[in-house]
C-alpha cells in the first residue's frame, strides 16, 4: 500500500506539469495572437523577438515548476531504496 507521503509527492509532480503545460500553450496562444493582429507589419525580426520574449517569459515561470519536480523526484526515489 503507498503512503500518503507517496501518493502527495506524485500529485505534485502532476499539477507542476500540467501548470508547466499551461504556461506553454498560453505562450503559443499569445504568439499565434500577435500574428493575426498584426498580419501586415509583423516582420521576421519582430516575430523573432516576441518568440524570444516569449520563451524567457516560460523560462522564468516553469523553471521553479521544474525544481519541484526535481525534489519531488528525488524523494519519491529516495524513499523506494531500501
Amino acid at each position: 500500500m503507498k503512503s500518503r507521503y507517496h501518493i502527495l509527492l506524485t500529485v505534485l509532480v502532476g499539477l507542476a506539469l500540467a501548470a508547466a503545460t499551461a504556461v506553454c500553450l498560453h505562450s503559443l496562444e499569445e504568439i499565434h495572437y500577435l500574428k493575426s493582429f498584426f498580419p501586415g507589419t509583423f516582420t521576421v525580426e519582430e516575430a523573432f523577438y516576441a518568440g524570444a520574449l516569449e520563451l524567457i517569459k516560460v523560462t522564468i515561470i516553469v523553471l521553479p515548476l521544474v525544481l519541484l519536480i526535481a525534489v519531488c523526484l528525488f524523494f519519491l526515489r529516495r524513499r523506494n531504496e531500501p
